[in-house]
């Protein structure tokens, strides 16, 4: 009978255990988003209480959900004042676009060589269709711009490339919005993924994987232009 207790003991603690995990997984997502979208911005000090009240859950889950964006670098504790969005230099910046490109470009490569179907490749140019009326507003267009990039490096099948890609990406979230601030900028990044559908379609992985590498870099010219004038 005790064994029997202490299996359901054991059993109830695992299914806690994963409501635990998907709450933190759940939370950490909503304050990614908030980061992707601009309510929160690099240097904002962020309010566990008000977050856990917006969220509808305790400050604990919150704390530990934090924990796990630190350790993504989205976020940083600083003594005696809190936990705040994290901040990099233009320059530290510039060399994580020039990491970001050669992994996008990668992941091109990797795409067009193992082939994407028609129904995925209807999905992405929809996104690029979504993207072209999402233009006129930056805070429309910007988390489709981020949800259309991942789904191309997920293509390449090869999730550690993924994993290093978002991880670098996170880090970048106020940089890449500074190079699609204007309205021009951002027509232009989205006249670059529909010419990367075109190659990808067809299978060519050299041109995919150049004009993969090339879009990351022409945004990371955009930023330095922007953020320097």
């Amino acid at each position: 009978m005790s064994e029997h207790i202490h299996a359901i003991n054991a059993l109830q603690q695992r299914v806690a255990e994963r409501q635990a995990s998907s709450l933190l997984g759940l939370i950490a997502g909503e304050l990614e988003q908030m980061i992707i979208n601009g309510t929160l911005v690099a240097g904002d000090r962020i309010n566990e209480s008000a977050l856990a009240t917006q969220l509808g859950t305790s400050r604990g889950p919150v704390r530990e959900a934090l924990r796990q964006l630190e350790f993504s670098r989205l976020v940083e504790f600083r003594t005696n004042r809190g936990m705040f969005v994290r901040q990099i230099s233009v320059d530290e910046a510039a060399r994580l676009y020039d990491i970001r490109a050669s992994l996008f470009g990668l992941a091109g490569r990797l795409a067009a060589e193992r082939g994407v179907t028609p129904e995925i490749l209807e999905t992405l140019h929809t996104k690029v269709s979504r993207l072209d009326r999402a233009v006129p507003q930056v805070d429309d267009y910007y988390p489709g711009n981020v949800d259309l990039h991942r789904d191309l490096v997920a293509l390449s099948g090869n999730p550690r490339l993924l994993d290093l890609y978002n991880d670098v990406s996170k880090e970048l979230h106020l940089f890449r919005r500074h190079g699609l601030e204007t309205e021009n900028a951002r027509h232009t990044s989205n006249s670059q993924h529909a010419g990367i559908l075109e190659y990808l379609t067809v299978g060519n992985a050299e041109e995919t994987g150049r004009r993969m590498e090339a879009h990351i870099l022409s945004g990371k010219d955009r930023m330095l232009a922007a953020v320097r004038s």
